[in-house]
């Protein structure tokens, strides 16, 4: 079974327009299976095989034989005769295991430095630059460490920067797509050296171990992600130059107000530098290259604009999810459930296989509670207390002002406190969180602590604005007038305020749309 990243060079070498049987003739892979591999999905997930190889035993003699420059089927005849350990097994399967050693053996460490040009639209460098002790001109701004992603095509020289407080892992992701955005497509390749925020580390076979939410970028953008040799710096090239390149030629010299002003002087530069300055490598403007590069990219995928990051949590007791310091309801019968998170700019959604469960609006990271009620429901049959203490954190979490108007009747009201949150809770869901909002805060104006005030409010006639909204609330209880431009005012609108306000306060509770 083919790995992720021999899949995914096989797609890669395919993209570059090599045939099946190169392709077969550098990976050492049969054509068939390189035919397979590019019918079959690039993340399809290998088979574990925990039996080890019966050539593995003859290591050693393998080594020797080939120093002694023996043929394989020699060496195959060889280890079918030793009296020790006879060989036992397929002739192709010694042939591949030898074919793999040659392979490593020809790929030994060379320390001569090769420069090499890309193709149109293939390479994509990455990295990051920091800079610390940034002074910035606006008063009280101490100096701050700031960090800056760097890109370069490699054909090209097209260069993009943008400068954050941070080198988070979404952070990271949602620069490559502005990247992406800013040529107008993806690249063949994207290259970056071991930053944790893209790979974990290294396997047995000293192949990439990609972080989850990268390896998904890459397989939903379709670009094959490639990475340096561990202490190998030198192989990042063109990007590496591009750090040096905006800390001593933008930042160098300039001064800036404040992180603003550090961003628009940094758009300004690299439209000098994209299309006016001509590249040393190329001897073009990098503008003028990408013009040829920008046929041979990858199509931005339609998620680009709104994408959300991959990320596995798990549901835990009290059926939350935890997303960086917050925690968000689910269903609570995905208890224990590992779920799929993806994680937008403005909003989280959350996947049980491939259903949608849940999606919650983002919160900064506060370590808030974000509760829906009615993924509670199944357990508030056995714990009513429960139901009135949910539908009390989610009521106040509405707003502040519901908060103080909340917190009003459990101190006033405190025998009556579980119809008045069923019932305050039932009304915000009948008319709607604005109407709700605008009608709670009218009576919280006028000191009326209870759901039975507030639906009274919503359901005041109005001559001038439809019934059952609060704006037709609003203007029936409050003081009514002629229009404002009429210095008298009729005696019968104050009799009509009177009155109605007299109603309302006559009414019995009611308590419509409650639950014991």
């Amino acid at each position: 079974m083919l790995r992720y990243m021999e899949r995914s060079t096989i797609y890669y070498l395919k993209q570059k327009g090599w045939s099946n049987v190169q392709i077969a003739e550098f990976t050492g892979h049969h054509r068939d299976t390189i035919a397979r591999a590019l019918r079959e999905e690039v993340d399809k997930k290998p088979k574990t095989r925990e039996r080890t190889s019966a050539v593995a035993v003859f290591d050693a003699q393998i080594t020797e034989w080939l120093d002694q420059n023996l043929s394989v089927i020699r060496m195959l005849e060889l280890a079918r005769a030793n009296p020790d350990h006879p060989y036992g097994g397929k002739d192709t399967a010694f042939y591949d295991y030898v074919r793999k050693i040659r392979r490593v053996r020809k790929q030994a460490p060379r320390n001569l430095a090769l420069r090499f040009e890309g193709a149109p639209g293939e390479f994509l460098q990455i990295d990051w630059g920091e800079v610390r002790g940034l002074e910035f001109n606006k008063e009280g701004m101490e100096p701050q460490t700031r960090y800056f992603f760097a890109a370069r095509l490699k054909y090209s020289r097209y260069m993009y920067v943008s400068f954050h407080t941070d080198m988070r892992e979404e952070t990271l992701l949602r620069c490559l797509i502005a990247c992406f955005t800013e040529i107008d497509g993806v690249p063949w390749a994207v290259v970056t050296d071991n930053m944790k925020t893209a790979v974990l580390g290294r396997d047995e076979q000293n192949q990439p171990i990609w972080n989850p939410a990268y390896q998904k970028l890459a397989v939903e953008f379709k670009f094959h992600p490639d990475v340096c040799a561990p202490a190998s710096g030198n192989q990042k090239g063109a990007v590496e130059n591009l750090v040096k390149f905006v800390k001593g030629n933008f930042l160098a010299g300039r001064t800036f107000y404040d992180d603003a002003e550090l961003a628009e002087q940094c758009r300004a530069w690299l439209r000098q530098v994209n299309t006016e300055r001509p590249s040393d490598a190329t001897g073009f403007p990098p503008a003028v290259r990408l013009a040829e590069e920008q046929p041979q990219f990858g199509p931005l995928p339609s998620i680009a604009s709104d994408y959300g990051f991959f990320d596995c949590v798990v549901v835990s007791r009290e059926g939350l999810v935890a997303i960086e310091t917050n925690r968000y309801s689910v269903p609570a019968h995905l208890m224990g459930r590992a779920l799929t998170a993806r994680i937008h700019a403005s909003r989280i959604a959350l996947f049980a296989d491939q259903e949608l469960v849940a999606t919650h609006a983002r919160r900064p990271a506060e370590n808030a509670r974000v509760i829906d009620p009615t993924h509670f429901e199944a357990a508030f049959a056995g714990k009513p207390r429960g139901r009135v203490m949910v539908y009390r954190d989610w009521l106040c979490s509405l707003s502040p002002t519901v908060m103080s108007y909340v917190h009003e009747i459990s101190h006033k009201r405190r025998s009556e406190m579980k119809q008045q949150m069923i019932a305050l809770y039932d009304l915000a869901q009948e008319i709607g969180k604005g109407d709700f909002l605008v009608a709670l805060e009218l009576a919280a104006e006028q000191h009326m602590y209870g759901a039975e005030y507030l639906r009274a409010i919503v359901t005041l006639p109005s001559p001038s604005t439809p019934h059952g909204s609060a704006q037709a609330a609003s203007d029936a209880l409050m003081l009514s007038g002629p229009p404002q431009p009429e210095v008298e005012r009729d005696l019968a609108q104050y009799e009509r305020y009177v009155t109605n306000r007299e109603s309302i306060l006559q009414e019995e509770p009611v308590l419509q749309g409650g639950r014991a």
